[in-house]
């Protein structure tokens, strides 16, 4: 199997900018509401992509694929929506750590959706990767909801890079990243605008009143959000889904060290917990998984190689 360099560079961008958003969102959430933060945030990407893509070639019937909609349920309207509600019930370092289970969510359902084969030292990498959120939410003795939601947001978002995988026979109508991107951001907003509405109506409906908070919004919207989802896009479509998960292995640390950098407490647990869970991670990463009938780009034309080298 041929692991490329562009991809992988351009799901580690994704993650590093991806690792700031903990820390972003609790911010904007101080004054304003989480069906709010995440419909504006996407709106504000939307603003930067929707004008690319719109040039390019396929982006309607792309809007009207039903393979785009599920993308967009599962990579923004669920994952976004647990993970901002979740902010509100813990702290942005506990939410970051709690990504330590992305990598295994993703192989998962690798396995059982892509057939990709892992090894037993995965299987133990990933029973330490759990520990270790155990352990991030018995820092205060009690189970943290702000993580159970952020576990649920994360279940979808693994679901959403495993599905960027499948369909693999359709290769004779490629779609650039940056369309399907755009397609699943305005898909996933679209889907969230009931929550905004339940919000508006029962009167939680806040938007941001402070300078910090608007311009942090601003912030996600353009250099946070719109950029990942091109770059993780493009990333998850060339690689097999397991492997763009040991990419998602460096969100926790970064994440909690800009909380802590922001002003939340060092917490011995928390650290404890995130270590273990990054040591089954990369215990559960160290092999290669072997992947069977899943080769890269099953909507995104892969114009950087040979065909048949997709597909070894």
């Amino acid at each position: 199997m041929t692991v490329r360099v562009l991809p992988l560079l351009a799901v580690t961008v994704s993650v590093v900018l991806w690792s700031t958003a903990y820390v972003g969102s609790a911010i904007v959430l101080e004054s304003s509401s989480p069906a709010v933060l995440s419909v504006l945030r996407f709106l504000i990407a939307l603003v930067a992509l929707v004008p690319f893509a719109l040039r390019r070639p396929g982006f309607l019937a792309v809007m009207r694929s039903p393979r785009t909609i599920l993308l967009g349920l599962t990579g923004v309207t669920f994952y976004y929506s647990f993970a901002n509600i979740g902010l509100l019930f813990t702290t942005a370092g506990t939410a970051a750590l709690a990504s330590a289970a992305l990598p295994v969510l993703t192989a998962a359902f690798a396995v059982g959706l892509l057939r990709e084969k892992l090894p037993p030292r995965t299987i133990i990498g990933l029973v330490l990767a759990t520990a270790g959120v155990a352990l991030i939410a018995a820092a205060g003795l009690t189970l943290d909801l702000g993580l159970l939601l952020s576990l649920v947001g994360l279940a979808s978002y693994a679901l959403y890079t495993v599905l960027l995988r499948r369909d693999v026979d359709r290769r004779d109508q490629p779609v650039e990243p940056l369309v399907l991107a755009t397609g699943t951001a305005l898909w996933g907003t679209i889907l969230m605008l009931p929550w905004l509405l339940v919000e508006v109506l029962a009167g939680g409906a806040a938007l941001p009143s402070e300078p910090l908070g608007i311009g942090v919004l601003l912030a996600l919207g353009l250099i946070v959000t719109a950029p990942t989802m091109v770059l993780f896009n493009y990333a998850a479509e060339r690689l097999p889904a397991a492997v763009s998960g040991i990419a998602t292995a460096g969100i926790p640390a970064l994440g909690y060290a800009f909380g802590v950098l922001y002003g939340e407490p060092l917490d011995a647990v928390k650290v404890v917990g995130g270590v273990v869970a990054l040591a089954g991670i990369v215990v559960a990463t160290l092999v290669t998984p072997k992947v069977e009938a899943s080769p890269p780009g099953a909507l995104v034309a892969d114009l950087e190689d040979d065909p048949r080298e997709s597909q070894s």
